[in-house]
């Protein structure tokens, strides 16, 4: 066997847009009017998104309304991107609801997902995984897709509570021309969207905590929660000295009813993690190049592991997913096996996704690798 060493963290994508210089500054898309579609118009794009039925009322947004029906939305992104070329290559995650790295601390739990895409998707029916790090595996949600906004929503039978939640949205999902969604989310806690790296391929994984009456968002619901919901108690946002954490059901003011959710919710904790992510030490390739082998820094679960948590992209685009994959007694390794060898010489990425989770539930952090060796 040939082992390469793995390195160097897998940064978020930067978005690009590129156009072509015009003579006319209405040209749809050149929000700024310089005659010119370039970044700063993305930027005065996204100003002027302000929902469905929100209403265009600044007129410099007028050449992004594509519909046109006078505001500015998802829809008119994906007619942004079709009409300058960004997102002709694999489709993108642009939105996720509730908001990365947003705790759910009311009493109603965690109800829904929603996840949005820069262009049309087709979203196969085993697309979506969800797993809790205490209560295992969620069975029983149901997902729709919107085909005019471009968002998934997840919809859960019961609300999920008191637990650390990943949500896993898988590369099978893609666009009408056939790419692969590019889902890789550099920090699950907090994602940076777009999710990718500008490759064919990727799983999106997200990880929201949801725990009831957890004001200041340390996993454990004590005194100290209750002392930050009563020291703004009868406070409302704006007000001096109103906390926005002791807000607990989002209604803008502190009152009675966030008392009784952090009463309600006190002695109850989020399963504990050591707080150390695994990370992938080494990718080694068999003799025959069948198979290769990731090693990892720390013992993982091994009901996390699929063949698609492994995969490989060549310098083409294309991706060679293995057929079966094996955890190795020690926890601390897994053989990706592939129907045929791979072809020598071949530059090919190994993308390993960071859906895995080590036996305390830390997710796998995100590494850039070298290319596979020649044989």
């Amino acid at each position: 066997m040939r082992g390469i060493r793995v390195s160097g963290l897998l940064l978020p994508a930067v978005l690009l847009l590129f156009g072509g210089t015009v003579a006319s500054a209405q040209l749809p898309g050149d929000l700024d009017g310089n005659g010119e579609v370039n970044l700063a118009d993305l930027v005065d794009f996204v100003g002027c998104m302000n929902g469905p039925d929100g209403g265009s009322v600044d007129p410099t947004c007028d050449p992004g309304d594509f519909d046109p029906d006078t505001d500015i939305d998802l829809r008119d992104f994906a007619g942004f991107q079709k009409r300058f070329g960004f997102g002709q290559g694999p489709p993108q995650i642009i939105s996720f609801t509730p908001t990365p790295g947003e705790w759910i601390v009311d009493d109603l739990g965690l109800t829904e997902v929603k996840v949005g895409f820069s262009e049309p998707v087709i979203v196969p029916a085993d697309a979506v995984d969800v797993w809790l790090v205490g209560g295992g595996t969620v069975s029983g949600f149901t997902t729709s897709y919107d085909s005019d906004t471009f968002v998934l929503t997840i919809s859960f039978a019961q609300p999920l509570r008191d637990d650390r939640v990943t949500v896993v949205v898988d590369y099978t999902i893609e666009d009408v021309a056939g790419n692969p969604l590019d889902g890789e989310i550099f920090d699950p806690k907090n994602a940076m969207l777009p999710s990718g790296n500008d490759i064919n391929g990727g799983q999106g994984v997200f990880r929201i905590h949801v725990l009831q009456g957890d004001a200041n968002r340390d996993g454990v619901v004590d005194a100290a929660d209750e002392a930050i919901v009563d020291n703004s108690l009868d406070l409302c946002d704006g007000d001096p000295g109103f906390d926005a954490r002791a807000d607990l059901n989002n209604d803008g003011c502190v009152d009675d009813a966030d008392v009784d959710v952090v009463t309600a919710g006190r002695g109850n904790q989020l399963h504990p993690t050591d707080g150390i992510p695994p990370r992938v030490d080494q990718v080694i390739v068999d003799d025959q190049r069948n198979d290769i082998f990731i090693v990892f820094s720390d013992g993982m679960l091994p009901r996390r592991f699929t063949p698609r948590s492994c995969f490989l992209v060549d310098s083409s685009g294309n991706i060679r997913v293995p057929t079966t994959v094996d955890v190795s007694i020690f926890l601390t390794g897994a053989a990706f096996e592939f129907a045929s060898p791979l072809a020598p010489c071949v530059t090919y990425t190994v993308n390993v996704s960071n859906a895995l989770a080590d036996q305390s539930s830390e997710l796998l952090i995100l590494l850039a690798s070298e290319p596979l060796p020649c044989p």
